[in-house]
């Protein structure tokens, strides 16, 4: 088997829970320093393939490789080595409530390197500063607004200077403006720190603010990927319709007639 020269590839990834198909033959190559975005409905299985490169899933069959690492074959301790290169900012923050803003950007480098105190409150600093957050370094994840856990979430997943961060739905929930803020510091960390970013998200105005490169997700497959202009001239039918929010079109055959008949 070849080794991949992306940063990402997955091959013919299918990923099945009890009865229901979420990816079916999904394949997909990111190249270093890109900003994919991943676009799709609510529930289309955008989350699931954060997940798999994380590997905190495992493919019902198919591969997934980070780099030359093929992440479904890795044993559990190499997998933690690994995923010390990969950051993921989850969708609701995920900040441990009982702990400082300075304690959960900490984590990473608690659980996984073996630095001193003085050495981690450097780089904690460091990191709350890129992202504007430094001076709330002592308050807890509740005294925040949704924009700064945010931030912190970003800030926790640059501490171990990963190569890859992974975002599922970064804008989710905030208003427009703290979420124009929050694309423009995806961009502006990816430029400064040159890693390569996958965001997953229904969020047309990010997704069009953060991209150099677009895929629709749609039945389990990526049909159509393109850089970020092109993207929005796309003649398929799925990706025209889910770009103007038309309500006719094939995403919706099928659901509306169910729903007119009862």
């Amino acid at each position: 088997m070849t080794t991949p020269k992306h940063m990402v590839e997955l091959r013919d990834a299918c990923m099945q829970f009890e009865e229901k198909k979420v990816l079916n033959g999904f394949s997909l190559k990111v190249e270093p320093e890109e900003r994919l975005v991943i676009m799709g409905q609510t529930g289309s299985g955008k989350s699931t393939i954060l997940r798999l490169i994380l590997g905190t899933l495992r493919p019902t069959s198919g591969s997934v490789f980070f780099k030359q690492f093929e992440i479904t074959r890795l044993p559990r301790r190499k997998l933690q080595q690994v995923r010390r290169h990969i950051g993921m900012v989850y969708q609701y923050s995920s900040l441990l409530s009982s702990r400082t803003v300075r304690d959960n950007v900490a984590l990473p480098l608690e659980e996984l390197t073996d630095k001193s105190r003085a050495e981690i409150d450097k780089i904690v600093d460091e990191k709350l500063d890129l992202v504007g957050m430094k001076d709330s370094k002592d308050l807890l994840p509740e005294e925040l607004s949704g924009g700064m856990k945010k931030r912190v979430a970003l800030a926790r997943a640059l501490v171990l200077e990963p190569e890859l961060i992974l975002l599922d739905e970064p804008s989710a929930g905030l208003d427009p403006v703290i979420a124009s803020v929050i694309d423009e510091l995806i961009i502006s960390l990816s430029e400064k720190s040159k890693v390569t970013s996958i965001t997953v998200t229904h969020e047309m105005d990010s997704a069009f603010r953060i991209a150099t490169r677009m895929g629709m997700l749609y039945q389990g497959k990526i049909i159509e990927e393109a850089e970020r202009e092109k993207f929005k001239q796309s003649k398929n039918p799925v990706v025209a319709q889910f770009l103007s929010g038309s309500t006719e079109g094939p995403i919706l055959e099928g659901s509306l007639d169910a729903i007119t008949k009862k």
